[in-house]
C-alpha cells in the first residue's frame, strides 16, 4: 500500500503534505492541492473527452499526458534523470477527482489521506 497524507491550512483553506510513502504519490498529492483545488471540471474535461487539441498539458506542479487509456502525470520540475511517472487508468484518474470534489473539496476535512491499494485509490478524511 502507498499513500500520501495532506493537513488543511485552517487559515488559507488549501492543503500541504504532512506525509508520504513514495513519489508517485506524492506527485498525486501536488496535482490535487496545488494543480486541480476546485477547478476538476477542466481537468475532467481535458483527461477524459476529446474536445482539447493536445494530449499533453500541465499545472503549476505537474506534468499531466495522455497515452491511450491511460494519464500519465510526473513531476514538472523534476531533476530525476529518469522522472517518476504516476499511471493512472482513465477510470481512476476520474474517481480520484469525483472524490477529491466530493471529500475533499466539498467538506473541507482537517486531514486528508490517500491510499493507493489493490490497483484503487481510496481518500479517507478525518476531522
Amino acid at each position: 500500500m502507498s499513500f500520501i497524507k495532506l493537513c488543511l491550512n485552517q487559515k488559507y483553506g488549501n492543503y500541504s503534505h504532512k506525509d508520504s510513502s513514495e513519489d508517485g504519490m506524492y506527485i498525486l498529492g501536488f496535482f490535487l492541492t496545488d494543480d486541480v483545488g476546485s477547478h476538476i471540471a477542466s481537468f475532467m474535461e481535458w483527461g477524459l473527452t476529446n474536445k482539447w487539441e493536445n494530449d499533453e498539458t500541465n499545472g503549476n506542479c505537474t506534468f499531466l499526458q495522455k497515452e491511450g487509456d491511460y494519464i500519465l502525470l510526473s513531476d514538472l520540475y523534476s531533476e530525476e534523470t529518469v522522472p517518476t511517472i504516476l499511471r493512472l487508468t482513465k477510470e481512476e484518474y476520474r474517481q480520484i477527482l469525483t472524490d477529491w470534489e466530493e471529500k475533499v473539496i466539498k467538506l473541507k476535512p482537517k486531514e486528508v489521506i490517500i491510499k493507493h491499494e489493490n490497483g484503487q485509490f481510496i481518500i479517507e478524511t478525518k476531522d
